[in-house]
C-alpha cells in the first residue's frame, strides 16, 4: 500500500476537527464555580440579607450576617455567643437577634437558664442555596 502524500494527511480529521472547532465557539464556556471560601460566603449572604430582607444599613448586615454565618456553622448558638460573632455588646446583640427572629430566620429557646437561638427551618431553606452559592439563590 503507498505512504499518502504529506498534502493527503492533515485533511483526514478536516470535517470532523472543523465542525468540533465551530460546536465549541457557539457553546459558552460554563461560568467558574461560585467561591466557598468564607469571605465569599460572607459577602453572599450580605447580599442576600439586601436584597431579600431589605437590611439597609451596613453594619446591621455585617453584624446579622455574622451571627447567621455562627448558626449555619453550628446547630445553635446562645445569645451571647452571637453577640461575640457580630462584635456587639449586649443592647445592641440583643436588638440584632430579636431582628433575625422578626425576620422569620431564627428561633429562640431556653437551654437551663441560657437563651439559645437556632435557625428556623425556613431560615435553613433560605441560606442553603445563599452559603453554596446556587445560582439565582440572590
Amino acid at each position: 500500500m503507498p505512504e499518502p502524500s504529506p498534502e493527503e494527511v492533515p485533511l483526514q480529521g478536516l470535517a470532523a476537527d472543523f465542525a468540533t472547532r465551530v460546536a465549541r465557539r457557539d457553546t459558552a464556556d460554563p461560568p467558574p464555580p461560585p467561591s466557598q471560601t468564607p469571605e465569599a460566603i460572607a459577602a453572599r449572604v450580605d447580599a442576600w440579607l439586601r436584597a431579600q430582607h431589605r437590611v439597609r444599613d451596613p453594619r446591621a448586615r455585617y453584624a446579622l450576617t455574622r451571627m447567621l454565618l455562627l448558626l449555619v456553622r453550628q446547630p445553635e448558638a446562645s445569645t451571647a455567643a452571637l453577640q461575640a460573632a457580630a462584635g456587639l455588646g449586649p443592647r445592641s446583640g440583643a436588638r440584632s437577634t430579636l431582628r433575625l427572629g422578626a425576620l422569620g430566620l431564627t428561633e429562640w429557646f431556653y437551654r437551663a437558664r441560657t437563651r439559645c437561638h437556632r435557625l428556623t427551618r425556613a431560615g435553613e431553606d433560605a441560606l442553603l442555596p445563599v452559603v453554596t452559592g446556587a445560582a439565582g439563590a440572590i
